[in-house]
């Protein structure tokens, strides 16, 4: 059926046709070499052709199914029947040396090469300040991406670019409108569906006239529809914009891009990186390199020790002030007159809250040995709340009267009720802090805002009698009922300082929002000129000026409690004292203190209980422990007195003649183990 096949050479190989049904087909040359193998290597031969007259005659389909193939096959060294086979490619179960090089300089951000440092590109979806995914995108001239939310309180504190370094604001910023496929999470093109990926090309088209936000494509959208078609509107928005609009936000084909994008070359990382060395070359150790955490604790830590140094030294000033000033001292801050030691265990809670030394001596090797708990000092906090507590115990209403240059008012202070509020507006009082203060606010109808310290300027308006802020009291029998009512001024819940208001009508919406201490028991007609005083609409300030001349204090139950709190603390003092003095003498055997009518109280002391076995000469002689009594060699009074107790016929007066005890053991004593 087949023609003899005549092999000469290469090119009698190249193609060979046979008559197959009266169809003219081509062998390639892989079948040839599959079925006569005549030891020469070929390279792969262009597929055959077919006569296109023939193959309509015949109606069959062309090319065959068995002849269909997408591309020519390869040629192989070797023999045929493994040219024909493909070699499957293993996964590789290494990592070459040029991989291992470029993963290392990845984990330790150093140079990788000697060349240079290994590229480190910016993922498209992550912020370049923060590092990670951005949710509201905005973006530089320069093409740079950062999250709004990293970026702002960034430029707001160094004001700078955290890529570049130059000097940036807020205002440089260009919001990215940017689409975003909800299902999969991705950002994408919103013309042509395209997810954006480390690859693609992407810009950015400004919005005129403002030119502050910006619509996101792909590169390839951009180049189809607008620059081919010679369109300069955009594709979502319908405006117009030039070639200065256009800024492109990634170009992995753009070196200079790139190196822009790469993280290595990003101004806050290199600050970063160089801050971290200085401090390791600073370090107190000199040989030990402390981690990014550890350095950061230190350098806290450091800050808050400084911080409580200059502390120390503002209150070292203020009590060399207070001391200056003898009047002054007696009602500064609520303080004690002698800078006494007051201890948690003095306070009118009666808390013993230790120092923590005992326990920590036992564990630790670098604190001094202290066996006995005591109790730690009171914090300013806790002493103002126990001053607090015994104003509130005294149950007595405070009274000053406001001269003002409209008039005078007599301000009844509820100091039983609220009585941290109430000692502050006293203590302020009293310290002369709101004369010639003005008020700086008024509205009509609703009420009037003063108290500012004189010549403060700004929000800063000074500070409390204890220097800080304090927390809100709320009552419900004090309510912004009526006119008269005053209350503290603040910013918010537990900011209260030194400001306050009046009410020139009830203000029912400001109950458990500021706190109320007092209320106008006289003068409402100085409250009524005060509030026809006529203000500026914008600021509310009063046209004409409303000041306080002078806080005349007509009853002050701060300065009662106080004192009563100073004696009640020096009662504790001694109360405890001459305990202290008592457990000393009964653990040396010397009694306890002495009653009114001249005995010593508490259990007989271990050395009179062993006076009678003692002779004259030791009776001086003191016993170690409170119930170990000393036996004394050779004393046969001792002696002969335990034998006749023991046997019944003679006892002391007054001592019990049963015993619930049980007998004592009798002695026995252990020879030379000699029998065992």
């Amino acid at each position: 059926m087949f023609g003899p096949l005549k092999i000469e050479g290469p090119k009698h190989l190249a193609r060979h046709f046979q008559r197959l049904d009266g169809l003219l087909l081509s062998i390639p040359n892989e079948t040839i070499h599959s079925h006569c193998h005549c030891g020469a290597e070929y390279g792969p031969s262009p597929p055959a052709t077919l006569s296109l007259e023939r193959s309509r005659d015949l109606g069959r389909p062309w090319p065959p199914p068995l002849l269909r193939r997408t591309s020519p096959p390869r040629a192989r060294p070797g023999p045929p029947s493994i040219r024909t086979m493909p070699k499957r490619q293993k996964e590789k179960q290494y990592q070459s040396a040029r991989e291992h090089r470029a993963n290392q300089s990845l984990r330790s951000g150093s140079d990788g090469r000697a060349g240079g440092s290994v590229a480190r590109p910016l993922p498209f979806d992550c912020c370049a300040l923060s590092l990670i995914p951005y949710v509201t995108p905005v973006c530089t001239s320069d093409g740079i991406v950062f999250d709004n939310a990293a970026v702002t309180p960034h430029l707001m504190k160094h004001k700078t670019d955290p890529v570049t370094g130059r000097s940036m604001t807020s205002r440089d910023l260009v919001v990215l409108n940017m689409d975003r496929d909800e299902a999969a999470g991705r950002w994408q093109c919103p013309v042509l569906n395209k997810p954006f990926t480390n690859r693609t090309k992407v810009v950015a088209i400004r919005q005129r006239p403002s030119r502050s936000e910006a619509n996101v494509y792909s590169y390839e959208a951009y180049h189809e529809l607008n620059v081919k078609a010679k369109n300069n509107l955009d594709l979502v928005s319908g405006k117009k914009f030039g070639k200065e609009d256009v800024m492109m936000l990634q170009d992995p084909d753009d070196e200079a891009h790139c190196k822009l994008r790469d993280i290595q070359n990003f101004w806050h990382i290199k600050s970063m990186r160089e801050e971290n060395e200085r401090q390791q070359q600073d370090s107190a150790s000199g040989n030990v390199k402390h981690s990014v955490t550890a350095s950061r604790i230190m350098e806290k830590l450091q800050k808050e020790k400084r911080k409580k140094e200059r502390a120390a030294e503002e209150q070292a000033k203020k009590l060399l002030k207070a001391d200056g000033d003898a009047d002054k001292s007696s009602s500064s801050s609520g303080e004690k007159k002698e800078q006494m030691k007051i201890f948690t265990d003095e306070l009118l809670s009666a808390v013993n809250l230790t120092s923590g030394k005992a326990s920590g001596s036992l564990t630790s090797t670098t604190m001094n040995v202290v066996r006995e708990n005591k109790a730690r000092l009171a914090t300013k906090e806790e002493i103002i709340t126990t001053q607090c507590e015994q104003l509130r115990r005294l149950k007595k209403k405070g009274m000053v009267r406001m001269f003002t240059n409209k008039g005078a008012m007599d301000v009844e202070v509820h100091c039983d009720v609220v009585p941290r509020t109430a000692m502050n507006f006293l203590l302020l009082c009293e310290q002369g802090e709101y004369d010639g203060s003005k008020f700086h606010r008024s509205i009509p109808n609703f009420m009037i805002q003063g108290g500012k310290k004189p010549g403060s300027k700004g929000e800063d308006g000074g500070g409390s009698a204890w220097d800080d802020p304090f927390q809100d009291e709320f009552d419900d029998r004090l309510t912004h009922a009526g006119p008269g009512i005053v209350s503290m001024a603040n910013s918010g819940p537990g900011t209260n300082a030194r400001q306050f208001f009046v009410t020139y009508k009830s203000c029912a919406h400001l109950n458990r929002k500021h706190s109320v201490f007092g209320k106008v028991a006289g003068g409402l007609d100085t409250l009524r000129r005060m509030e026809e005083t006529p203000t500026d609409s914008r600021t509310d300030r009063p046209s004409e000026t409303i000041k306080v001349e002078k806080m005349e204090i007509l009853e002050n139950p701060v300065a009662e409690a106080l004192e009563l709190e100073r004696e009640r603390i020096r009662k504790r003092k001694e109360e405890k004292g001459e305990a202290e003095r008592s457990r000393g003498a009964a653990a040396l055997g010397r009694g306890g203190p002495i009653d009114a009518g001249g005995s010593k109280k508490g259990p007989k002391p271990s050395s009179e209980a062993a006076g009678d076995e003692l002779d004259d000469g030791d009776s001086s002689a003191l016993v170690v422990g409170k119930y170990l009594k000393a036996k004394k060699k050779g004393s046969k009074k001792r002696d002969k007195k335990k034998k006749v107790d023991n046997e019944g016929t003679e006892r002391p007066p007054g001592e019990a003649t049963v015993s619930r005890l049980p007998p004592p053991p009798k002695k026995t004593t252990f020879g030379d183990f000699s029998s065992w």
